[in-house]
């Protein structure tokens, strides 16, 4: 699944959310759907055939995009969904040059309905995001000391507000002292520099929202 690994030079967080991918495609595997349905020019346009024709860890990053942007609104359903996940969550953490920003990929876990599946299948799409989210707020850390923070941490953040997730285990997170740099710039970005997807979760921005004013979580 992944390349080859040095374990003395990847770290803790690296190796966290790698077993929790493999963690994820135990849980979900499955047969091969027959088909994807959806709009007839959609399942064309978006060359959706390639998803079910090539072993799961070959589709490419290009050829989830176009699905994952479309899923639920003109292409796929819960059962392909389901079976795409692994894959989907993996070139999201992994290859995100070629992959949904995480609040468009960790959305489409509502619009499945993953609360209704099973306890063992939630249970280790918890354990992924909040992996994913403290190995972005590693990097975003890391990227402080070099003088530049991205926006990781927050884009995976906002995934899970508009997944459904509660919030409060990653704002207390955001304020534990060795996370202050990734605080305060967030702080700086409030409100209007913020991810655009935070329109779509206003109830869970308003909680993000206790900290980035000032008060606590």
């Amino acid at each position: 699944m992944f390349p080859s690994m040095n374990r003395d030079t990847v770290g803790p967080d690296e190796m966290r959310l790698r077993a929790a991918v493999e963690a994820i495609y135990g849980c979900f595997a499955a047969p091969v759907p027959k088909q994807i349905i959806g709009c007839p020019c959609c399942i064309t346009t978006r060359q959706i055939d390639i998803l079910l024709t090539k072993p799961l860890h070959a589709v490419t990053g290009t050829a989830l995009w176009r699905y994952v942007s479309g899923v639920f609104l003109t292409v796929g359903a819960e059962r392909d969904f389901r079976y795409l996940l692994p894959r989907i969550l993996e070139v999201s953490a992994f290859d995100p040059t070629n992959a949904n920003d995480p609040e468009v990929v960790l959305g489409k876990l509502k619009l499945a309905g993953w609360r209704s599946w099973s306890p063992a299948e939630q249970q280790v799409i918890e354990e992924f995001v909040d992996a994913w989210f403290e190995r972005e707020l590693t990097r975003d850390l890391a990227g402080a000391e070099a003088g530049w923070i991205e926006m990781n941490a927050e884009s995976v953040l906002c995934g899970a507000a508009r997944a459904g997730f509660p919030l409060r285990p990653w704002l207390i997170r955001l304020c534990e002292p060795d996370a202050a740099p990734v605080l305060e710039d967030l702080k700086s970005r409030y409100p209007s520099e913020l991810s655009a997807f935070w329109e779509l979760a206003p109830q869970q921005l308003q909680e993000f929202a206790t900290i980035l004013d000032g008060g606590s979580s």
